[in-house]
């Protein structure tokens, strides 16, 4: 950390794993408060169902999940084209729905926990699905390719 200015952090080119993984937290947090505070006002406030409520929810956040990883996380655009990157990661959060809609399932109509406390263990579920496969699947090769250009 010497000679490092701490904001120097930040930058996804000197980001570590651990690093990248915190940063992600971050961003994964906040899309998390998107994602449980649009759930929790759309089956409280406007009376939608929880399934439909979680879908929009999850869609909202994911693509404010995205967003902030690309500007802060992950180097887009190196490993694929944007659009097939894209692509990926829509995947990636289109597997996620379903293991956040199977978590609540489980819990709301199986388990008869409250809703919130449901949304908050099926998001921790799908912030764990979406760290690992975009790290390993996605955006690996970027981070592998500047470790090697910053080494030179």
């Amino acid at each position: 950390m010497e000679g490092r200015a701490l904001g120097a952090l930040v930058y996804r080119q000197i980001q570590s794993l651990p690093v990248s993984f915190y940063t992600y937290f971050v961003v994964g947090g906040l899309a998390a408060i998107v994602d449980i505070g649009g759930f929790m006002l759309l089956t409280g406030a406007f009376g939608i169902p929880w399934f439909w409520a979680a879908l929009a929810s999850f869609v909202v956040s994911a693509a404010v999940n995205y967003l902030l990883s690309i500007r802060f996380v992950f180097e887009s655009g190196v490993r694929f084209r944007r659009h097939h990157e894209m692509a990926l990661v829509l995947l990636v959060s289109v597997i996620g729905l379903g293991f956040n809609e199977a978590a609540l399932w489980l819990m709301i109509a199986g388990v008869d926990l409250g809703r919130l406390p449901a949304k908050v263990i099926a998001t921790g579920v799908v912030f764990l699905w979406n760290y690992s496969a975009r790290q390993r699947f996605i955006f690996r090769a970027a981070r592998a390719r500047v470790r090697r250009r910053d080494a030179a």
